[in-house]
């Protein structure tokens, strides 16, 4: 495929719009002297036809004259013949063109000279009033040769076409070095562009696009790509830091796993190691697997999913939900207070509804003091339906810290010796918001009130 140049094309779009103008002026300017210098030769042929006729009435005896050779001229009466210039005496066979034409006018036409040049005539019929009071039908026929008049325009064309191709050669000049001149910040973005592909990554780590000079283009260019540069480094620290808490979170349970099996080969015969080796064995790979399950879900959710969205009758849903979690809290029932002001279904999908909604009662119920009363509102406005879980949180957040908890197994510093929680409900919780398009908000109020908003567009 063909490489375009943005730069060559604004060159020769400067240079052909330009052209275009210059050729439409310089074509008006010759066509206009061309016609002037026709003009101007029409009218010297006609002040010499009259002076002709002035000088052969005032000595008609005469039948020649010495006039300038370059005019050739020939003067009729009654259709005779009374006066021939003496260029003609060469060619005393030779008449001059005589047409009829009406009394007291002029016609110029296209003629070949004696001499075979191309030339001009002009034709002219008058009455010429006697001084015995008679009158004669005269007729003159004035010819030149227009090889001068040739010369002068096939000169002015030479010149107007070297001028021409000396505009546009300027032309192309000034344009070439205005668009460079006008590019010259794109350019100036690329060489960092390339600068900063050839450094290491720990020069880049710093590295920021920048720009002497403010131009609106560029500067949105720029804002962008350090955007990028700024987002892109924040997933890589955050898949380091992921990395690095999975591999805590797995090989924790694994080293579990080997000190309790070499525990017990070295010990085969310990009543009291064999009687929970089991239940120990199990319950470590149930802790595994759980992890496993989320950090699946979290990836799962990290991409698009399918949607199937179906009416949900919420109070439903809220149901199932707290019979499912009764294994882990028993005074569920009794600590979930119900808010609604929802009377109809809500069209979403199911499996994103019910994550969304086990995972924020769940930390509700385990991040909240015991017995501790748990909200859930479901609030209708115009658009959207509001669902919030509001609980009493034992730990007072700051505002970064609420940020943060929504990355991939993030978990406070005091809840992180429990082996029960991973830190991947709300990022399961966010990941699947982005998904739908649902707004999530998280607050804390000053009295300790850790409220999630969830908005669904109805």
């Amino acid at each position: 495929m063909k490489t375009r140049s943005i730069k060559r094309n604004l060159i020769n779009s400067i240079s052909a719009i330009f052209g275009l103008f210059i050729i439409i002026v310089f074509t008006f300017v010759d066509v206009s002297v061309d016609d002037w210098a026709q003009q101007q030769f029409k009218f010297e042929l006609q002040e010499k036809t009259n002076q002709i006729k002035t000088s052969t009435h005032e000595n008609s005896a005469s039948t020649s004259d010495n006039s300038n050779n370059h005019y050739v001229y020939q003067i009729w009466k009654n259709n005779q013949t009374i006066k021939r210039s003496a260029s003609l005496h060469p060619y005393p066979e030779l008449d001059l063109l005589h047409t009829k034409i009406p009394i007291n006018s002029y016609k110029l036409v296209n003629v070949t000279m004696p001499n075979n040049e191309p030339g001009q005539a002009l034709l002219s019929s008058y009455i010429h009033r006697n001084k015995d009071g008679s009158s004669d039908y005269m007729y003159i026929t004035v010819s030149t040769s227009t090889k001068s008049l040739d010369r002068m325009t096939g000169l002015l064309d030479i010149l107007l076409i070297g001028s021409f191709l000396f505009s546009m050669i300027i032309m192309r000049i000034v344009a070439k070095k205005i668009v460079q001149k006008g590019l010259y910040p794109l350019e100036s973005l690329n060489r960092q562009i390339k600068k900063f592909n050839n450094n290491n990554t720990y020069s880049n780590n710093d590295f920021a696009f920048y720009e002497h000079k403010s131009y609106s283009e560029i500067d949105l260019i720029i804002k962008e790509l350090n955007n990028f540069l700024t987002n892109n480094r924040n997933n890589i620290e955050n898949e380091k830091r992921i990395t690095s808490d999975i591999a805590h979170e797995i090989k924790t349970p694994i080293a579990e796993l080997i000190t309790l099996t070499e525990v017990h080969q070295r010990f085969p015969n310990d009543a009291r190691l064999a009687e929970t080796f089991t239940d120990d064995i199990l319950q470590i790979s149930n802790r595994m697997r759980v992890i496993v399950e989320n950090l699946l879900l979290l990836q799962r959710t990290s991409s698009t999913i399918e949607l199937y969205k179906e009416p949900i009758d919420i109070s439903l849903l809220l149901t199932s939900i707290q019979h499912e979690l009764t294994f882990k809290y028993q005074d569920i029932t009794n600590r979930i207070q119900l808010k609604t002001q929802l009377d109809t279904v809500i069209i979403t999908d199911i499996f994103s509804l019910k994550t969304i909604l086990t995972n924020l009662i769940d930390n509700a119920l385990f991040y909240s003091p015991p017995a501790s009363a748990i909200q859930i509102n479901v609030l209708n406005n115009t658009h959207n339906i509001i669902i919030e879980v509001i609980n009493v949180a034992t730990i007072n957040y700051s505002e970064t810290e609420i940020q943060k908890l929504i990355q991939p197994l993030y978990q406070y510093d005091s809840s992180r010796s429990d082996d029960n929680r991973y830190g991947l409900g709300l990022s399961i919780i966010n990941n699947i918001c982005k998904i739908n398009q649902y707004p999530l908000s998280i607050t804390q109020t000053i009295t300790g009130d850790f409220t999630v908003t969830v908005s669904i567009a109805q």
